[in-house]
């Protein structure tokens, strides 16, 4: 079985974030930052961007480093 990819807008992956840590200091403009800067995997759709909601939480919890640091 495959697995289904969790794409959300910043709004969405923030909204998220914020439920699973209400006093975090995590922001959507922080996303977009990361987006930006091709830290987290994402596309845009018009002047919308989708963001890897998976890897997004991948990237905040250090895990991106380890794997880069296994290669």
């Amino acid at each position: 079985m495959e697995k289904i990819i969790r794409m959300k807008t910043v709004e969405q992956c923030f909204a998220e974030i914020k439920k699973l840590d209400e006093n975090t200091a995590i922001t959507s403009w922080f996303i977009r930052c990361l987006c930006k800067e091709n830290k987290v995997k994402h596309f845009m759709t018009g002047t919308k961007i989708l963001v890897n909601y998976d890897d997004l939480l991948k990237y905040l919890n250090f895990e991106k480093e380890k794997e880069n640091e296994q290669v």
